[in-house]
């Protein structure tokens, strides 16, 4: 009894202390603002903050994690290595980190992290993207499996799709017109359209013409823009409509305003702008529905708004703006600013 007291009471203490200590803000205000394009222009993006794992949320450590930590060290937090993508439910994100195999689940209300490995018979391996779908599931893009797994919103695995045809699946999307979850194949040059598990339908072939791909690294739906291809090897960006007819087919190869290095990954906001990100320029240039340049934010570095090799864009129904900012670590998130305030 004389031993288990001083435990008990260090328990309490320690408990107590961790209840007592004030969260801090996950993404804290800013100041000056950074914000682009730069002063005297009216800004259109606001930099929000970044994170890098389990330790960005800040929460606080329970008693036994505390006691744990007394006794055997404290566990290291589990920090992003190569993230890839993201998806975001509210405030639950969602990102692929394919140096981990692994994708995290991040709850900013709940401070919580956890590390989602998928079907504990047949794990992740190479989750390159996640998808945030209407049935409240979260659709995970693995290239090296080729396949679409399923989770729900606390990350358990819930099934998977795969299919013959699929060979280094990269991308997807939701087209909530035709209920058809589009998934792009880099290997094949071909987007293909699943329903209920089956493949429906299928666009494109290699080839430089409209309609047309060479290597397609991601697809976005947009229901006022219609299907978003980030082109990669043909250095552009194509938008289709619902019978699948090229809209516009916009960007080159080159190093001017509008131009492409390596498209990588593209993404809508609320107002109907393309974003395109571009792995090798490192940086987000933003079009009109006409593919007209309107915008650029980023260059390569490690400061605010600086990428290095960023993978993935995800805008999310809060026209926030999340960049998988993949060697820098991190998901670096901006805020859309609409022109209607």
């Amino acid at each position: 009894m004389s031993t288990l007291r001083p435990l008990l009471v260090l328990w309490l203490g320690v408990t107590l202390a961790g209840c007592q200590a004030p969260l801090r803000p996950v993404f804290s205000i800013v100041t000056p603002p950074v914000v682009w394009p730069a002063p005297p222009d009216q800004p259109r993006i606001h930099y929000v903050g970044e994170l890098r794992g389990e330790q960005s949320l800040g929460a606080r450590k329970r008693g036994t994690d505390v006691l744990r930590s007394i006794f055997a060290g404290p566990r290291p937090p589990v920090e992003f290595s190569r993230p890839t993508a993201v998806a975001v439910v509210g405030q639950r994100v969602f990102v692929a980190d394919t140096g981990l195999g692994a994708v995290h689940m991040l709850d900013i209300d709940r401070r919580i992290h956890e590390l989602i490995l998928g079907n504990p018979s047949e794990p992740f391996q190479v989750p390159i993207d996640v998808l945030a779908l209407p049935d409240a599931t979260i659709a995970v893009v693995d290239r090296k499996r080729a396949t679409i797994d399923f989770l729900d919103l606390d990350g358990q695995w819930l099934h998977t799709w795969r299919d013959a045809n699929l060979r280094a699946p990269v991308s997807a999307t939701w087209d909530a017109n035709r209920k058809l979850l589009w998934v792009a194949d880099v290997s094949d040059h071909m987007c293909y359209a699943f329903m209920d598990g089956e493949i429906v339908r299928h666009l494109g072939r290699r080839g430089s013409a409209p309609g047309q791909f060479n290597f397609p690294s991601a697809i976005a739906w947009n229901a006022a823009v219609g299907l978003v291809v980030a082109d990669a090897m043909n250095f552009r960006v194509q938008v289709l409509d619902d019978q699948d007819h090229p809209l516009a087919v916009f960007g080159r190869k080159g190093d001017a305003a509008g131009d492409f290095a390596r498209p990588r990954d593209v993404a809508v906001d609320s107002q109907g702008h393309i974003y395109a990100l571009d792995n090798q320029f490192e940086n987000v240039q933003v079009f009109d529905q006409t593919g007209r340049l309107l915008m650029a934010m980023g260059r390569g570095g490690t400061g605010t708004g600086e990428f290095a090799l960023p993978a993935g864009i995800t805008i999310d129904s809060l026209d926030r703006i999340w960049v998988a900012d993949s060697y820098n670590r991190r998901v670096q998130v901006f805020q859309y600013l609409p022109e209607d305030g």
